[in-house]
Parts: C-alpha cells; structure tokens; sequence
C-alpha cells in the first residue's frame, strides 16, 4: 500500500512539475523579464515600462527578439496583447512564435508564428520549416494600417489540429472576431515561445509594447 501512495505522489509531483514547465504566464508586473519566467535573447534591446515589455532597440534595419521555454504546442492556447505605434510594413513587423524547436528565432527555426503586419497589414498565421515559411491562415488586410495598433490575440488548437486565430481590436479579450481557421499537423512538438521584431528607420524606434502573454 506504501509503495503504490509513493509512486501515486511521484506521478503527481511529476505532472505538476511538468505543467509548470509547458506553460508560460507573464504580464510584467514583478518589473522584468528575467524570471518567471525567463526570457533570453536580445535583452538589452528590451525593458519593462509601466508593468510593460517595450522594445528599445535603436538600430535601423534591425531584428530583436526574445524567447522562452514552453512545450506547449497540440492541443495548445495563446493570448496575449499587443501595441504596435506605427503603420506596419514589409520592413517593419512582429513575428509572435507560438512554437519553436529552437530559442534564437532569427535562425533557420521551425514551428508555426502569428505574423503582425508585412505589405498588407495584416495579423496571419505561418507555418516555418527552417528558411521557409508558409501563410496558413490569411488575415483580414489592412486591419494594422493604423498608427496606434491595439490588439488583444488569440490562437487555438485542437487535438485535432484544428488552429483557429482571432482578433479583439479592443485589447480587451471579450470581444474576439475570426481571422480564419485551417488544419495543420507539419509540428506536433515545441521548445519555445517568444517574439521577434522587425524594423527600418528611427520613426519606428521604440514603439513595440507587448503584455499578458498566456
């Protein structure tokens, strides 16, 4: 009876330890990104402003990023919120990695990101396999041609791999519209979460905010 109390209380210790572990929660409030969880990557280029992370690279022609841990990847749930200051462009956007099978995102990575702004403005779904990268899910265009870019962002996916991405131009979380849905099984695995940015001249410096990653 002992020994079957030992290896019920192992198991449990072992699923919580795991669960920690496959998820990421952070919305800044402890004023940095350091730990709990931990970021890494380009982080002179970041801090926290008003419980915030704010990009502050300022270097033309640019890409900085952060990442952390995370497994998890089929089924999956992402939110998070964001605040773009500017009109986005092929030169100046946001790639949001909800799976990575390695931390440096600037690599020849795989897995699948949301994709804020390019030529059409718009928020999009990609698959990544290395060097190439695939849209899977076409968001609405010219949805981020604004120079103040409130979004609160929402992917699921199912056991099924049923992904679904939707949008709440409100930031606030209760009133998310569909950007489409598709099925896609290429990634059944990740390593990492995190986010990278893209950007050209000086008027786009400083101007990425990002908050309540779940």
């Amino acid at each position: 009876m002992r020994t079957k109390i030992t290896y019920y209380l192992s198991f449990v210790l072992l699923t919580f330890s795991v669960s920690g572990y496959t998820q990421v929660t952070d919305d800044f409030t402890d004023g940095d990104f350091i730990n709990n969880p931990s970021w890494s990557g380009d982080n002179s280029e970041w801090e926290i402003l008003s419980g915030q992370l704010h990009g502050i690279d300022s270097l033309a022609n640019d890409t900085f990023y952060l990442s952390t841990p995370s497994a998890i990847s089929n089924p999956g749930q992402w939110e998070f919120w964001v605040n773009l200051k500017y009109n986005t462009s092929s030169l100046n956007y946001v790639k949001v990695f909800l799976t990575s099978d390695l931390a440096d995102l600037q690599g020849n990575n795989s897995g699948y990101y949301v994709m804020l702004g390019g030529t059409t403005d718009e928020i999009s779904l990609y698959e990544k396999n290395g060097v190439t990268a695939v849209k899977i899910i076409d968001g609405v265009d010219g949805i981020l041609n604004s120079s103040n870019n409130i979004f609160k962002i929402k992917i699921t996916r199912d056991a099924a791999n049923l992904w679904a991405l939707q949008r709440d131009s409100t930031g606030t979380g209760n009133f998310y519209v569909s950007e489409g849905t598709v099925t896609n099984s290429t990634f059944s695995a990740s390593g990492f979460f995190g986010l990278l940015v893209k950007q050209s001249t000086a008027s786009f410096f400083g101007k990425q905010y990002f908050d309540d990653f779940y």
